[in-house]
């Protein structure tokens, strides 16, 4: 690998080489001129002396002014948390890389990562621990690169690999493969363990390639593997450079809406399958965007969950929908025992700051802690199960409860089940979809319904679209269920009408119920 390109000495160092000469210079002088005028052996020593200590101060002040530069060297071409190369070091190397391309032919491949998750782990366990995750991160990048590949942090949690002398995309994409291996653990952060993956973008270049071109598609094509989940790696393609643009905009546009309050709540009532009253609301958020009309969190979400506007947004929630639910129990008798269900997010989960924002919500709205209901799913869950256990015990301990939504998709549900502390099971509509003409409940579905009953914790079915799933999942022992056969989520005004019971059920977005 190519060296950095030599510099011309600092000019500092030219000045103390010059002071060092005219110091020589002035002592021989005054050397001299002592023995013309007064022969004394005493001030011949003197001014020897003076000449000697003159020579070693310019000497010394060289060693410093060169150690100095080197000093700045590093500091200009290297990362100083991780010891790795930086932008400015990897961008020159990469423009060599290029220049010997166009000479030689090849191609020359750019690797850039992002980690998954960085921001809740700064945010939930402070700056330090960040810092000492991009450390830790930094050496198991090393142990996946080739020693002629040049390893980078190119800021915050951005990583970026040459890789060189190699054809095709081959090698990038096996060092692709060992990254992802490298980051399957748990990072040990000093007694906290942390689990953190990666996004990876791979492109590669020829002799029309440019350093900057050549990092903006790799950039873009991790963009683009962001976008299909945590922990892959993709391959550049040049339609991705509009969809890295899209993501760029709805991100600006994001921080536009929480700004401008764009978002709005609807509310998806949860029915009791015996008396087919409603006893709660399930508040799920909408964003009406300006120019696209309505976004559904699937789409947005994670977008916002990557760039740290979750927890705002999770807050707005909070407050909104406790405070939809205090004044529809404190206006309407029927609805006394209402409660409101809250989605909560991995990095809200991870925030000191969740207990305080419930504590709040419930206190300014005055809805009773118990009426409550926060909804997370096992995936959530299982990203740091030790943290998790703990803020579910710290939240039960306000009073509220806690729902284990779309229970019996995760990968660990029976053998975390004991381990987190909730009150309600959410079977998801996948389970629920498996519900057919046949007299009997298919046995996966009631083994989940019979797990929940045996570790005494409410059951709540998602997804009930159909009659048949409703009487097969109310004769299963199944108290209660949400769905389109009951009602699509509602407007606030349309809830309401439906508390009241003079309300149909009309379909999302199609405006205030007429009366039944």
């Amino acid at each position: 690998m190519d060296d950095v390109p030599a510099r011309p000495p600092a000019r500092g160092l030219q000045i103390a080489v010059l002071a060092g000469a005219l110091a020589a210079t002035l002592t021989a002088t005054h050397l001299a001129v002592a023995l013309l005028v007064t022969g004394s052996l005493q001030v011949l020593l003197h001014l020897l002396l003076s000449g000697v200590a003159a020579a070693g101060a310019a000497a010394l002040g060289a060693h410093r002014v060169r150690r100095t530069e080197a000093d700045l060297a590093r500091l200009a071409f290297s990362d100083v948390l991780t010891g790795l190369a930086n932008r400015a070091l990897f961008t020159d190397r990469l423009e060599l890389a290029l220049r010997r391309t166009a000479r030689s032919g090849g191609e020359v491949a750019v690797v850039f990562l992002d980690l998954d998750g960085f921001k809740s782990v700064n945010d939930s366990l402070g700056h330090a621990a960040g810092d000492r995750l991009i450390r830790e991160v930094g050496g198991l990048l090393q142990s996946a690169v080739r020693t002629e590949d040049t390893l980078a942090r190119l800021g915050g949690d951005e990583f970026a690999i040459l890789v060189e002398r190699s054809p095709g995309v081959e090698e990038a994409t096996r060092i692709a493969e060992r990254v992802l291996a490298a980051l399957a653990g748990p990072v040990d952060l000093g007694g906290q363990r942390v689990t953190v993956s990666a996004s990876i973008g791979i492109a590669t270049g020829d002799v029309a390639a440019t350093a900057s071109s050549l990092l903006r598609d790799a950039d873009n094509a991790m963009y683009w593997a962001k976008g299909t989940g945590p922990g892959r790696y993709v391959l550049f393609n040049p339609q991705m450079r509009s969809a890295a643009a899209e993501r760029r905009q709805l991100e600006a546009d994001l921080w536009a809406a929480a700004a401008d309050r764009q978002f709005r709540l609807v509310y998806q009532p949860v029915v009791d399958l015996g008396s087919e009253r409603v006893t709660g609301f399930e508040a799920l958020i909408r964003w009406e965007h300006p120019t696209l009309g309505v976004v559904l969190p699937e789409r947005f979400l994670p977008v916002a969950e990557e760039i740290g506007l979750v927890p705002d947004i999770g807050r707005w929630v909070l407050t909104e929908a406790c405070a939809a639910a205090a004044a529809w129990r404190r206006d309407h008798p029927a609805a006394a025992d209402l409660s409101m269900a809250v989605n909560v997010s991995p990095s809200q989960l991870g925030s000191p700051g969740l207990l305080d924002d419930v504590r709040t919500a419930l206190t300014t709205s005055g809805l009773p802690p118990s009426a409550l209901v926060l909804e997370l799913t096992e995936s959530v869950l299982v990203r740091d199960p030790v943290l998790a256990a703990e803020r579910l015990h710290e939240l039960r301990g306000l009073g509220v409860r806690v729902a284990l939504d779309d229970f019996g998709t995760g990968y660990s549900s029976l053998s975390h089940l004991r381990q987190f502390a909730v009150d309600i099971l959410k079977i998801d509509r996948s389970f629920v979809s498996t519900i057919d003409d046949a007299e009997s409940m298919p046995a996966i579905l009631r083994g989940l319904i019979n797990l929940g009953h045996t570790l005494d914790l409410e059951i709540v079915a998602e997804g009930i679209e159909q009659e048949r799933q409703r009487t097969h999942l109310r004769d299963g022992q199944v108290a209660l269920a949400q769905g389109y056969l009951f009602a699509a989520p509602l407007e606030h005004t349309d809830a309401e009408l439906l508390l009241l019971g003079g309300a149909s059920t009309p379909a999302e977005g199609t405006g205030t119920a007429a009366p039944a």
